[in-house]
Formats: C-alpha cells, sequence, structure tokens
C-alpha cells in the first residue's frame, strides 16, 4: 500500500491530472506487485509562489508543470527495488 503524494502548481484540467495520477498509478501497481485497487494517491496544489523549485546546475528551466512525486511505503524486497 504505497502513499504517493503529489505537488503541484495549481491550474491543472482535471483530464490532465487523472492522466498523471493514472499514470503514476500504473508505475505503483508494476513497481510494488500491489493489486490494481490498491491505490493511495494525495494531490496537493499550490499557488507559484508557494512552490519554488530552482535549477540546481542543471542547466533547464522547469516549467510550471513540474511535479513533485513523494512516496512512502512498507519495507520491500530486494527483488522488488
Amino acid at each position: 500500500m504505497p502513499l504517493v503524494r503529489f505537488d503541484l502548481i495549481e491550474g491543472r484540467d482535471t483530464d490532465a491530472l487523472k492522466q498523471l495520477l493514472d499514470a503514476a498509478h500504473r508505475a505503483v501497481v508494476q513497481a510494488f506487485g500491489v493489486p490494481e485497487r490498491d491505490r493511495y494517491q494525495i494531490v496537493n496544489q499550490h499557488p507559484a509562489h508557494e512552490l519554488i523549485i530552482e535549477d540546481t546546475g542543471l542547466g533547464f528551466e522547469r516549467s510550471r508543470n513540474l511535479v513533485i512525486v513523494s512516496v512512502t511505503s512498507t519495507q520491500r524486497s530486494d527483488k522488488q527495488k
């Protein structure tokens, strides 16, 4: 039962948000081997001035479409990792 949290800048439409959450869930099902209905996701939308994520020297600009994904899970086996 991984818990997946998403922090993003507010303003995405419902369809774009659904696509993001569905894609993340498919990845969790595949990576963690959890049942399809074992889905725990929380979305936090922030005004742009409350989510400051700057370049750390990699030489690219981040857009307003950035997403921070945090996963909390129980311990996994070496094979799952």
